[in-house]
C-alpha cells in the first residue's frame, strides 16, 4: 500500500482549513479545471441545506472537498488513487478489485492524517 510520498517530497499546497473559501483557493491552485465542479457542488449543497433546513449538505460538501484537496496536493498519491479507482471500475479479477478498494481507503486515511 502506498502512503504519503516520502523522499523529501512536499505537498503542492498546505492543507487548508475546512471552510469553503479556503478550499476554493486550494482547488484553484491544484486544478483550475476542477473549480467548475467545486462551484456546482457548492451551489447544490447550499440549495439543499436551505431546502432541508439542515447544515448536513454543507458539511458533507466541505468534508468531500477537503478530502479531495488532501489527496490532490500529493500528485503521486492522486495518480495512484485514480489508478485504484480504475481497477475497481474495470478489473475482472475480484481480488484485484478488493485490493484496489482497500488501497483507496488507505490512501484517503493517510492523506487526511497528513497535516504537513
Amino acid at each position: 500500500m502506498m502512503g504519503i510520498p516520502g523522499g523529501g517530497q512536499r505537498p503542492v499546497v498546505p492543507l487548508p482549513e475546512r471552510d469553503p473559501a479556503a478550499l476554493r483557493a486550494a482547488v484553484a491552485k491544484l486544478n483550475v479545471a476542477a473549480l467548475a465542479k467545486f462551484e456546482s457542488d457548492w451551489t447544490a449543497a447550499t440549495a439543499r441545506a436551505r431546502d432541508e433546513y439542515s447544515l448536513m449538505p454543507a458539511r458533507y460538501f466541505v468534508e468531500h472537498w477537503w478530502t479531495w484537496v488532501a489527496v490532490e496536493r500529493w500528485p503521486s498519491l492522486a495518480a495512484r488513487l485514480r489508478e485504484c479507482e480504475r481497477i475497481v471500475a474495470e478489473a475482472v479479477d475480484r481480488d484485484a478489485r478488493r485490493a484496489a478498494a482497500a488501497e483507496i481507503g488507505e490512501i484517503l486515511r493517510r492523506a487526511e492524517s497528513a497535516t504537513a
